[in-house]
């Protein structure tokens, strides 16, 4: 019975830092990337067309 419960133990550690891992390796670097690169293209959008060019 020990057994069985050790082995469940065992495979949600390991589903734990499979989860870590694809988080911190590729789900934040991604977002981060694109929650940039979309603060940056809404810039560029409001100083091309409905603003107008920074000044002095």
């Amino acid at each position: 019975m020990s057994n069985h419960k050790d082995e469940i133990e065992e495979n949600n550690k390991s589903s734990e830092w499979k989860t870590f891992f694809l988080l911190t390796v590729c789900l934040f670097p991604v977002l981060s990337v694109a929650v940039i690169g979309a603060y940056g293209f809404s810039i560029w959008f409001l100083q091309m067309f409905i603003m107008g060019p920074p000044g002095h």
